[in-house]
């Protein structure tokens, strides 16, 4: 992959999907490592769901980028809407229900 010319689409394409993941992966672990908690216990299915989330989330957002940068597309501009979006999404996500008492 490292002898590639970048030009090739698959390889930039290889690459950013590559950075992606790591970058999801890396904030799952962070996101487990930072609830600590007695390891020898699994977390309940919610909040697996909520890291798997928003480790998608940072993924889909670094992917994003990444793709924008290689066709020339990200300014300021567009990484702040990007970044936006995806900062809205989670906000939503993540709120909690108001009481029907």
């Amino acid at each position: 992959m490292l002898t590639r010319d970048p030009e090739e689409p698959w390889a930039v394409a290889v690459v950013i999907l590559g950075l992606a993941a790591a970058a999801g992966a890396g904030a799952v672990m962070l996101q487990v490592r930072r609830r600590g908690g007695d390891r020898r216990r699994r977390a309940p299915a919610p909040i697996r769901a909520v890291v798997a989330r928003r480790g998608l989330m940072v993924a889909a957002a670094v992917a994003l980028l990444l793709w924008l940068r290689a066709v020339d597309g990200l300014s300021l501009i567009t990484a702040a809407f990007v970044l936006a979006t995806f900062a809205v999404t989670e906000i939503v996500l993540s709120a909690r229900p108001a009481s029907s008492r």
